[in-house]
C-alpha cells in the first residue's frame, strides 16, 4: 500500500523569483496548508512548482536587477519502483532524494536539471504527470480526462495487474499489425519494383550468361574468321609431315630401314626410339590430316555473333564486364525469390493477429464486465463522499460503455457524470460543475483513491473559493484524509481548512529599501503543532 513516504516534496529553494530574494521552504510530509494576505505571495509558490514540473518559464519573474532566478526542489522517496523509473529515464539517483532545478536567465534560454544531470522540460512533465496533480479552479485538471478516469477505476477495482497483461497481449497484437502493414506497402511498393526485375532476369535468361560459354563462343568466332590462314598453316604441316614428295615420315622409314639393316652396328634402343618417333609422325599426320578435313559450320556464325553482341551490351547495362553481369543475375534470382516470400509472410502474420484479436477481445470483455460492477459501487461511494462535503443531494455516476474498437485498455469508455441537483438530469462533471462543487467532487475522488493511486503529491490552488462555514470544515477532513496517503499542499483562505493542516505554511511581504527604492520582499514563516493557532487566529480574528 502507498505512504506518505512513497514519494513526498521535501523542500522548495527560491532565489530572485518575483518576490522572493533567497527563501527555503521546508514541507511536511502530509497536510501543509499555504495561508496569507492577499498579494503576499502564497501563488507563486505553486508558480514555482509548476516551473519545477516543466510549465513554460516567464523571463518576467526573474527579480528586477537580477540575471537570473532559481527554483530548487528536493524530493524524497523509499519507493524502489520509483528508483527503478528515474534510473529507467537515464537520471537515477543516489540514497532518497531527487533533485530538480530549473534556472530562468534574463538573456537566455532557461535550463533544466534533474538529479544534476541536464534534461528537458518535458521530461519534468513527465515526471509530474505520474506523481504530481494541480488541483486549481482554472486548471485542466488530470481527473477530468476520460483516460484518467479510466486508470482511476482500474485502480479501484484492483485491475493493474490484468491491465498490464492484457497491455502486453495488445502490444503484441499491434506490433504485428504493424509488421503487416509494412509488408502491404512494401508488397504494393515492389510491384512496380517486380515488373522491372523480371524483364531483367527474362533479357539475361535469355543468355544465361558465363565465363565458359563467352570463352567458347569467342573460340568459335575466331575459328570461323580465320579458316583460310588455318587450312594453310595445316596444310603446309600436313604436306612436311607425309605429303610433300620428300616428307618426314618418308626419310624416317629409310632411317628404319638402314638401322634394320646395320646388322647390329645401329643399337635396338636407338631403332626402338626411332620407331616411336615414326608413330608420334603418324599420329601427328592423322590429326591434321582430320582438323584440315574439318570444315567450320558457316551458318552459326551469325548465331554467334548475335551472342557476342547481347555479351557485350549486357556488359555495358550490368557493371562492364562479364563477372558484374554474373553477380546482376543472381541478384536479380535472389530477389524475386523475395517476393514470393513476403506473400508467405503476410498470410503467417494474418493469421497470428487473427488469433491475438480474439484473445484480446476475450479479455477485454472480462475487463469492461469488472470494471461495469466496480463503477457502481465507486458511483455510490462518490456520491456519499460529495454529499458529506455538503453538496447536498447531488447524485454521481460512472457509466462504463464500450467502444467499436479496441484499444491499449481495452474497449471499455468512461462517461464521469453528475446531477447536481436532484430532478435536473445528469450532465458530464466538466460541464455543469461549477468551481467550488468541481473542486469537492474532485476531493471525493481523490479521498476515495488516494490510497491506490499514483499520485504522490496533490496542490490544491484556492479550494475554498465560494465556500465557507460547515462545508469548509468538510473540506479540511476531506483534505486531512487525502494526507494519510498523500502529501497535501493547499493554499487556503480560511482557518476552518487551515486548522486541520499538520503545518502552516505563512506567506508575508515586506518591504526592503535597496540603492534608495523600496523592494517588495516575501517571507516565509512556518509552523506546527500549536504554533499554528497564531496564524489560524490572524486569518480570522473573529474566531
Amino acid at each position: 500500500m502507498k505512504t506518505n513516504e512513497t514519494l513526498y516534496l521535501k523542500s522548495l529553494n527560491l532565489q530572485n523569483f518575483a518576490t522572493f530574494e533567497n527563501q527555503e521552504i521546508q514541507f511536511d510530509i502530509k497536510f501543509n496548508a499555504i495561508v496569507g494576505e492577499t498579494g503576499s505571495g502564497k501563488s507563486l509558490i505553486l508558480d514555482a512548482l509548476q516551473i519545477i514540473f516543466g510549465a513554460r518559464a516567464d523571463k518576467k519573474l526573474i527579480r528586477k536587477n537580477a540575471e537570473f532566478a532559481t527554483i530548487e526542489a528536493v524530493f524524497s522517496t523509499n519507493d524502489q519502483t520509483i528508483k527503478t523509473y528515474f534510473h529507467d529515464i537515464g537520471h537515477p539517483f543516489d540514497g532518497n532524494e531527487i533533485v530538480v532545478k530549473r534556472i530562468i536567465f534574463a538573456n537566455e534560454s532557461s535550463k533544466s536539471y534533474l538529479n544534476f544531470q541536464s534534461c528537458s522540460a518535458s521530461l519534468l512533465s513527465s515526471f509530474a504527470k505520474r506523481f504530481v496533480d494541480l488541483v486549481g479552479q482554472f486548471e485542466n485538471q488530470k481527473l477530468l480526462s476520460e483516460d484518467y478516469q479510466l486508470v482511476l477505476l482500474d485502480s479501484y477495482a484492483g485491475l493493474e495487474g490484468d491491465i498490464k497483461d492484457y497491455q502486453n497481449l495488445f502490444s503484441q497484437l499491434s506490433a504485428f499489425k504493424k509488421d503487416f502493414n509494412d509488408l502491404i506497402q512494401e508488397k504494393n511498393l515492389r510491384a512496380q519494383r517486380e515488373d522491372y526485375v523480371r524483364f531483367q532476369l527474362e533479357e539475361l535468361e535469355r543468355l544465361t550468361p558465363s565465363l565458359e560459354d563467352e570463352a567458347e563462343l569467342l573460340k568459335k568466332k575466331d575459328l570461323i574468321l580465320n579458316v583460310e590462314k588455318r587450312q594453310q598453316v595445316l596444310g603446309s604441316l600436313a604436306s612436311a609431315i607425309s605429303e610433300d614428295e620428300i616428307n618426314l615420315l618418308d626419310l624416317l622409314k629409310t632411317c628404319l630401314s638402314k638401322a634394320d639393316k646395320s646388322g647390329g652396328i645401329v643399337s635396338e634402343e636407338i631403332t626402338a626410339k626411332l620407331y616411336e618417333v615414326k608413330a608420334l609422325l603418324e599420329d601427328v599426320s592423322y590429326d591434321l590430316s582430320k582438323d584440315l578435313n574439318a570444315t567450320p559450320d558457316d551458318e552459326n556464325i551469325e548465331e554467334i555473333m548475335d551472342r557476342l553482341d547481347t555479351y557485350q551490351k549486357l556488359k555495358r547495362k550490368f557493371g562492364g564486364s562479364t563477372e558484374e553481369m554474373i553477380k546482376a543475375f543472381a541478384e536479380f534470382r535472389a530477389e524475386l525469390d523475395s517476393f514470393f516470400q513476403v506473400d508467405d509472410k503476410i498470410a503467417l502474420i494474418s493469421k497470428k493477429i487473427s488469433d491475438l484479436e480474439n484473445r484480446c477481445q476475450t479479455f477485454a470483455e472480462e475487463l469492461h464486465n469488472i470494471r461495469k460492477a466496480r463503477a457502481e459501487a465507486l458511483s455510490q461511494e462518490l456520491t456519499t463522499k460529495v454529499r458529506d462535503l455538503k453538496m447536498n443531494g447531488a447524485t454521481l455516476k460512472i457509466n462504463v460503455n464500450k467502444n467499436e474498437t479496441l484499444g491499449a485498455k481495452g474497449f471499455s469508455k468512461i462517461d464521469f457524470i453528475a446531477e447536481t441537483n436532484p430532478g435536473e438530469g445528469f450532465f458530464k462533471v466538466k460541464e455543469i460543475a461549477s468551481g467550488g462543487e468541481l473542486s469537492r467532487i474532485l476531493l471525493a475522488v481523490r479521498q476515495i483513491l488516494s490510497s491506490n493511486d499514483t499520485i504522490s503529491v496533490f496542490l490544491f490552488d484556492e479550494i475554498d473559493t465560494g465556500i465557507g462555514g460547515e462545508t469548509a470544515i468538510s473540506i479540511g477532513k476531506s483534505l486531512q484524509s487525502v494526507a494519510e496517503y498523500s502529501q497535501v499542499l493547499a493554499i487556503t483562505h480560511l482557518p476552518q481548512i487551515a486548522s486541520f493542516a499538520t503545518q502552516i505554511i505563512n506567506v508575508s511581504k515586506t518591504t526592503k529599501v535597496i540603492e534608495d527604492q523600496p523592494r517588495t520582499l516575501s517571507i516565509i514563516e512556518l509552523a506546527m503543532g500549536a504554533q499554528r493557532e497564531s496564524f489560524i487566529r490572524a486569518m480570522n480574528p473573529e474566531i
